[in-house]
């Protein structure tokens, strides 16, 4: 008797998690953006967090500031914050650098940067 009350629920846990997938589908088509009622055995959705710490324009300062003295071309920088952070792209970096050297954060010479 236990295990077709054990095997009843799980099917009753599965359909509830069919049925949420489902309303979830049906909001996204609809473009309804009213929130949908969870029952308790649904699940939420777990996101993967943005990387924590200072944005990429401060780590860059920062870096640019303890080499002090030192012009790095945008590949170098990027290489050097790529080991604490795999997401940093070269691209990436080259735009936060164009626009801290627009805000007078940087210097750049000859497409090198360094601290101002």
């Amino acid at each position: 008797m236990a295990d077709a009350v054990t095997i009843l629920r799980q099917e009753i846990t599965t359909l509830e998690q069919e049925l949420a997938k489902r309303r979830q589908a049906l909001a996204a088509l609809t473009g309804s953006t009213t929130p949908m009622k969870r029952t308790a055995s649904a699940r939420p959705v777990l996101r993967p967090n943005q990387p924590g710490g200072p944005p990429l324009s401060v780590r860059i300062v920062s870096y640019l500031t303890a080499n002090k003295g030192k012009l790095f071309v945008p590949a170098q920088v990027s290489a050097a914050l790529a080991k604490t952070d795999k997401s940093v792209s070269r691209s990436y970096v080259q735009r936060r650098l164009g626009e801290l050297f627009k805000r007078k954060q940087v210097k750049r010479e000859n497409g090198r940067y360094g601290v101002a």
